[in-house]
């Protein structure tokens, strides 16, 4: 059966399971088994590392301009609400918050510079697959 996506498309994605949702852009890693494997490459999610999905046909489409600017600027925001939380809580408090994470602020970095220089295709040095019944926050 021929395949709608090939390796390293960029993707836009609308993952959803039980547990979790998620609308992201992403890049295919393979096919394998009837469903693809697409990496997190920004969104709305604030993640710790770059995370593999995977992902149905259905759940998969060609990413439109406005789409990459909606991500581009929800990974942004992402970034920008850890980095405010870090230094309000040094300010204000001492204790400690959710966003207060080195793993989600250095990730988050890395995935804003990515989006912001249209570097696609670079990956973060630590990967994880997240299986259809996994929960990811």
């Amino acid at each position: 059966m021929p395949r709608k996506y090939q390796d390293n498309q960029l993707v836009a994605a609308y993952y959803a399971t039980r547990r979790m949702s998620a609308r992201f852009l992403g890049v295919v890693q393979k096919y394998e088994s009837g469903k693809y494997y697409v990496r997190y490459i920004c969104g709305e999610k604030s993640l710790s590392c770059d995370r593999v999905f995977e992902c149905h046909t259905k759940e998969l489409c060609e990413p439109s301009n406005s789409f990459i600017d909606d991500m581009q600027e929800s990974q942004v925001m992402v970034y920008n609400n850890i980095v405010r939380s870090r230094a309000d809580r040094t300010a204000h408090h001492h204790g400690r918050s959710y966003y207060d994470n080195d793993e989600r602020l250095i990730w988050s970095s890395f995935a804003a510079k990515r989006i912001l220089g249209s570097h696609f295709f670079r990956t973060f040095p630590v990967s994880q697959i997240v299986w259809r019944t996994d929960y990811v926050c």
